[in-house]
């Protein structure tokens, strides 16, 4: 080679030389988005019926957390997510309408309008059967029947085979705290224990989402923590989407509360609250209240008192913050015009 020649540069090392200066930046790899997890509970104007009436209309939530409860008149909203019928005896707990209603017919709560989903899957369509494990309050039990018999057929009525489902069971019911009771007969289980019996059938098939109905009623402050224990074993690593009749603060059921992400409260088929207990408490005591007229001028005049007013069209609640009472509530009720037609203390 003569000494006034320059020497081609190797193939690769073109390749690697610099782009010209007016060259466009090369863009960085495209990275996978986190994948974001659907609301445990999402509703876009739900309207339940039971037997063709309609039970709660107009419910549009999307909860935070995988720890919500449902407290008041959710009833209906447990039947049409678990397929359990929705009885008559509990659409009227309390008086001489329970005892005409009690020779009617449970009836079919279904979604008849709108969108419901339980962990991003349609309950319209019963989606979401196949990714949950519904506990109703004390459905009628086969007493002949072990323990280890009866979650071992719920586990069996998912699809797994008689080896599997037997020790499904076993770790369905070690969970809960039963794991001593496998082969004991149903009718010797006293009432906690059968409530916890009804939490391990709902998960012995491992599903994503646990639905329980009430599962402290009726249960002294002893009872229900064994209950509790059975909650926290049955709910560890999946969603829980919980009713209750009432909203407390305190005791047991204060516990589930403050374990929970969401609280929804529902009252005459319509959500009042959504939030989370410190946002209650931090208002002091809660009102429910029905309105029949003049209700966002109800809701200007309680803000103006410092009273916030959440939920409509005409069931609401009201968080009263210190020093206030029902009165001002009353007092502002009369100053818009607004016609309460209920009035009552949740807790």
């Amino acid at each position: 080679m003569r000494p006034t020649e320059a020497a081609a540069p190797p193939p690769d090392a073109r390749a690697e030389a610099a782009p010209p200066l007016d060259a466009p930046a090369a863009e960085p790899p495209l990275l996978d988005a986190p994948a974001v997890e659907p609301p445990l509970l999402d509703a876009r104007a739900a309207r339940i019926a039971v037997d063709d009436v309609v039970a709660i209309d107009a419910l549009t939530v999307e909860t935070r957390g995988d720890r919500v409860l449902c407290a008041g008149d959710a009833g209906a909203l447990f039947a049409a997510l678990s397929g359990v019928p929705f009885s008559a005896v509990r659409r009227h707990p309390q008086g001489a309408a329970a005892d005409d209603a009690a020779g009617a017919a449970p009836g079919e709560a279904r979604v008849v309008a709108g969108r419901l989903a339980v962990a991003g899957r349609d309950v319209a369509r019963s989606a979401h059967r196949a990714a949950s494990g519904a506990a109703p309050l004390d459905p009628p039990l086969p007493l002949a029947w072990t323990v280890d018999a009866y979650v071992g057929w719920g586990a069996r009525l998912a699809g797994a085979s008689p080896r599997a489902a037997a020790d499904m069971a076993r770790a369905a019911l070690a969970r809960v705290g039963l794991a001593a009771a496998g082969k004991r007969a149903l009718q010797t289980l006293a009432l906690p224990e059968r409530r916890a019996l009804v939490l391990a059938q709902a998960i012995a098939a491992s599903p994503a989402v646990l639905i329980a109905e009430d599962p402290l009623a009726g249960l002294d402050d002893g009872a229900a923590g064994f209950v509790l224990a059975a909650l926290a074993g049955a709910t560890e690593g999946r969603g829980a989407l919980l009713t209750a009749a009432r909203l407390d603060a305190e005791g047991p059921r204060g516990v589930l509360a403050r374990g929970a992400t969401d609280v929804l409260v529902l009252t005459g088929g319509e959500l009042a609250f959504s939030g989370t207990l410190a946002e209650i408490a931090a208002g002091g005591r809660v009102y429910a209240l029905t309105v029949r007229s003049h209700a966002e001028l109800l809701r200007d005049e309680l803000g103006a008192r410092g009273i916030a007013l959440r939920g409509g069209p005409a069931r609401f609640t009201a968080a009263l913050p210190e020093g206030a009472t029902s009165r001002d509530i009353v007092l502002a009720a009369t100053r818009c015009r607004a016609a309460i037609v209920e009035l009552i203390p949740l807790f």
